[in-house]
């Protein structure tokens, strides 16, 4: 078995890496999709509970939480564009040759297709300045219907005129619902950026819907095109449904739900609770869960605020504390800001759960509880990212 140069030593993806039999190299940038499902969750049994002790966590988590789609599950895929002569290739981080269109075990198959499209048509004489000006290309949406994203780092007419004709051929083609511009100059690593300046010009709606929907408990949401969305649409019932299991929302409760986004828990967790407070960042994504919020008739006991989720908004802006409180923290991959547990703990909620994006920050945010008077009642791994080496994990806390 092959090792990598230069990895954490105490990381869940090392503990995957030194349990597994698979040789990890640039050219299987997804080994385990070639695994057998059940053998996969097993080696994230194993590799998880491992992580965690050698981490300091004394807790033992649950088995992982098998996905219902653990293969060709993502609805938001995207693809770097590569510019070569004339031509171009399609593929993730590492550079790629024209012709060549890079293929994923964990994207649905008519996500390829729309990709292969791509890959030709943008590499024809036609389209050779927008091709050029192209950093990523998105598709969005769910299963059935996909939505395209054109991330852009130069926009001039020449640009213009190429991306009306590619509008033209993606109608004739009926391959996509819809399609935008983001304008993204900086040519960011990024595909999309967390929050974009508001005075200049980021997005361009071309054609079809201007939001996504997605429909869990019989409650539809609509959201942004470049908003955030879980890329395993199919794993989404299940996390409310054990949200609603561990947090136990009662109609007496004020929800407190952190990271919101378009209001996913809020929306359908906070239905049972007598108040909800949502934070996000993203203004976008604040205006959609307000939409949602309006036409459910549900803006009298929930109110969503765009605010930076950190240690003074707990301290100075939320409302006084009250005696039956539930908090709901959804952060980024990196976890939350210094003193935002210390914060919410002193407000002594009832039941706090936190949903870990990344796994390698899970023992540091599990033990700052400990540290705060929380302890882990449940650590519940979820395969949100199927067939690669990381997980999504929901930890409840109680004092």
């Amino acid at each position: 078995m092959s090792k990598p140069r230069n990895y954490k030593t105490l990381s869940f993806e090392h503990e995957v890496r030194e349990l597994s039999a698979i040789t990890w190299d640039d050219k299987s940038p997804e080994p385990l999709a070639q695994m057998e499902y059940e053998q996969e969750l097993s080696l994230k049994d194993k590799a998880f509970a491992q992580f965690l002790s050698k981490s300091g966590v004394k807790k033992a988590p649950e088995k992982v939480l098998a996905s219902p789609k653990p293969r060709y599950y993502r609805t938001t895929t995207k693809r770097r564009v590569f510019q070569e002569g004339a031509g171009i290739g399609l593929g993730f981080s590492k550079p790629v040759k024209a012709g060549v269109c890079t293929e994923s075990d964990l994207e649905p198959k008519k996500h390829q297709e729309i990709y292969y499209f791509l890959q030709k048509t943008l590499s024809k004489r036609t389209y050779f300045s927008l091709a050029r000006a192209l950093n990523w290309l998105i598709l969005r949406g769910g299963y059935e219907r996909q939505f395209l994203i054109l991330n852009i780092f130069k926009m001039d007419a020449d640009v213009m005129r190429k991306v009306k004709v590619l509008v033209n051929a993606l109608k004739k083609e009926n391959i996509v619902e819809g399609a935008m511009i983001y304008f993204d100059p900086s040519r960011s690593d990024y595909y999309l950026e967390a929050e974009r300046p508001v005075k200049s010009l980021q997005i361009k709606h071309l054609f079809g819907p201007r939001l996504l929907g997605l429909k869990v408990d019989e409650v539809l949401m609509r959201y942004s095109p470049i908003g955030f969305s879980q890329v395993n649409e199919s794993m989404v019932p299940e996390m409310i449904d054990l949200a609603k299991k561990m947090l136990e929302p009662h109609r007496d409760d004020v929800l407190f739900d952190l990271y919101c986004g378009y209001g996913l828990f809020s929306h359908t967790l906070g239905q049972a609770c007598k108040k909800v407070f949502a934070y996000e960042l993203s203004s976008t994504a604040i205006e959609s869960a307000k939409e949602i919020s309006k036409r459910l008739k549900t803006q009298n006991h929930m109110q969503f605020f765009s605010e930076k989720i950190d240690a003074s908004l707990v301290q100075y802006k939320f409302p006084e504390a009250r005696q039956s409180e539930l908090f709901l923290l959804d952060p980024p991959r990196q976890g939350c800001e210094s003193g935002v547990i210390a914060e919410i703990a002193k407000r002594k909620p009832k039941r706090v759960l936190q949903i870990f994006c990344g796994t390698d920050v899970v023992p540091k945010e599990i033990l700052e509880w400990q540290k705060q008077g929380y302890k882990a009642k449940v650590i519940q791994p979820i395969d949100m990212f199927a067939g690669t080496a990381n997980l999504e994990s929901m930890v409840l806390f109680e004092a």
